[in-house]
């Protein structure tokens, strides 16, 4: 499988109820159960030693069985495929808005840090002021304004709440060009996620996980 960001970033968080991250889990989901068709397509082949030594495939102890197998495998190929298709646009959309991938949490808590930056410079700085009036009852305000640290900081809060205007307005578009991509309307996600009633079950730990 082609190694892709968004994908490592699933594997490690498995958040697939988010709205990004719900298409590489979808692909993760899906090569599981993969690997347990194989590993059940393998329990049913003959193997011969050929004349030279060789192990050969001389067929399936269950013919039809390995045929169905077979085409569940083929279909989660193709939905694979989709995905993957489907995730590469997405990173590429991160990479033409010059942003590593990620998942839309990551974004939405960005935006939520942009916001608060503003606030928590201006608590810092309504602290300062209290400090000089406590050490100095008698400062006026253009005295307060004026100080060295309080101007310091006051610049720094007013560039970090331009440069935060700037990203939050860089994060929106991105989240606008994202989101043609994110609806998932073939449901894909769906029917890896809850293949329940398409799927033969795998194994008890499978039947557990369902009767959930």
């Amino acid at each position: 499988m082609e190694s892709m960001i968004l994908i490592e970033i699933a594997r490690e968080r498995g958040r697939m109820n988010d709205s990004i991250l719900k298409f590489p889990g979808a692909v993760l989901e899906l090569e599981e159960v993969m690997n347990e068709l194989q590993s059940q397509i393998k329990k049913l082949t003959k193997i011969e030693m050929s004349d030279d030594g060789s192990p050969v495939v001389s067929g399936f102890s269950d013919e039809a069985k390995v045929a169905g197998l077979q085409q569940q495998l083929n279909e989660m190929r193709s939905q694979r495929d989709e995905l993957l298709e489907i995730i590469a646009r997405i990173e590429k959309i991160f990479g033409e808005h010059g942003r590593p991938a990620c998942s839309m949490e990551a974004i939405d808590d960005r935006i939520k840090e942009i916001g608060q930056i503003g606030r928590d410079m201006q608590v810092r700085l309504n602290g300062l002021v209290i400090d000089l009036i406590v050490n100095n009852r008698a400062i006026t305000l253009p005295e307060i304004w004026s100080h060295p640290d309080v101007r310091a900081l006051e610049d720094a809060r007013a560039e970090s709440i331009r440069d935060g205007a700037v990203e939050l307005e860089a994060l929106q578009k991105l989240k606008s060009a994202l989101e043609p991509h994110l609806r998932d309307e073939d449901g894909l996600c769906d029917n890896a996620f809850y293949p329940h009633h398409h799927r033969p079950v795998m194994n008890a730990a499978r039947i557990s996980e369902m009767s959930l």
